[in-house]
């Protein structure tokens, strides 16, 4: 008779359903991921898609440097737009606080 506790004891039966269970999700896996590598293939345009080097047949081409560079400069102006609001704050808050201190400093 087995002492173990309940939840530790042998379950055979269990173990070959659960590992049958796991064969089949995975070969269930293995056919999705196959399908989706095919659609993406048919994207791509199969061999069309990847060129020497890795490198994306639209980024070789070189015909949207100009919008990437229209939205480098775009996102700069941005941010340095940010930046000179940021700076004018802190120094509208710093003459704030100076005026303050020397209102402080004349009356002593």
């Amino acid at each position: 008779r087995d002492c173990a506790p309940p939840n530790l004891r042998a379950r055979p039966l269990r173990a070959a359903a659960s590992t049958a269970m796991s064969a089949e999700a995975v070969q269930a896996l293995e056919k999705r991921v196959t399908s989706i590598e095919r659609a993406l293939q048919a994207l791509q345009g199969s061999d069309e898609g990847v060129g020497d080097g890795g490198l994306l047949a639209g980024r070789k081409t070189g015909g949207g440097d100009g919008q990437v560079l229209k939205k480098v400069s775009t996102r700069l102006q941005d941010f340095e737009a940010q930046i000179t609001a940021q700076l004018t704050n802190m120094q509208s808050d710093f003459d704030k606080k100076l005026s303050h201190v020397n209102r402080g400093a004349s009356s002593m």
